[in-house]
């Protein structure tokens, strides 16, 4: 089998938990990204006082600023982000169940815009974890 993740022969009993554990991880993956990116995209609008196309029309221009809040929330999706790139990471090569877990969790982080893929690919991501003979396949 090519591609991330172990390099199984065909006759480990692993495989069949890998096959059904590869697609999500990816897809968590994906969202970890998107978190991450979203994040470092707001936190550059904010330093470069780039006015919000949400802005009244007619009515003074909002910028974003640097307050503890904000500041917050983009630490937040990057910390979120980036445990959920490693527990997707973690899931593709079947190490670290706990990982995966914690990953699918903090794909759950819903201050960026990547929580309208975040939360289903979570969901997904845990219900699978939670499959018989799934947690037996991970190394300790």
């Amino acid at each position: 089998m090519s591609g991330p993740g172990p390099q199984l022969p065909p006759n480990d009993p692993r495989l069949k938990v890998f096959q059904i554990v590869r697609f999500p991880a990816f897809f968590l993956l994906i969202v970890g990204v998107l978190h991450v990116t979203f994040s470092l995209l707001g936190a550059l609008l904010a330093a470069l006082k780039v006015v919000s196309p949400f802005s009244p029309p007619g009515g003074p221009p909002v910028v974003l600023e640097f307050t503890w809040g904000f500041s917050l929330a983009i630490l937040g999706g990057i910390l979120c982000g980036l445990i959920a790139i490693w527990g997707a990471w973690s899931a593709m090569n079947l190490k670290g169940y706990g990982l995966a877990t914690v990953g699918a969790i903090c794909a759950l982080y819903t201050l960026t815009p990547g929580c309208f893929a975040g939360v289903p690919v979570a969901v997904w991501m845990l219900f699978t974890l939670r499959r018989d003979g799934v947690r037996e396949a991970f190394a300790p």
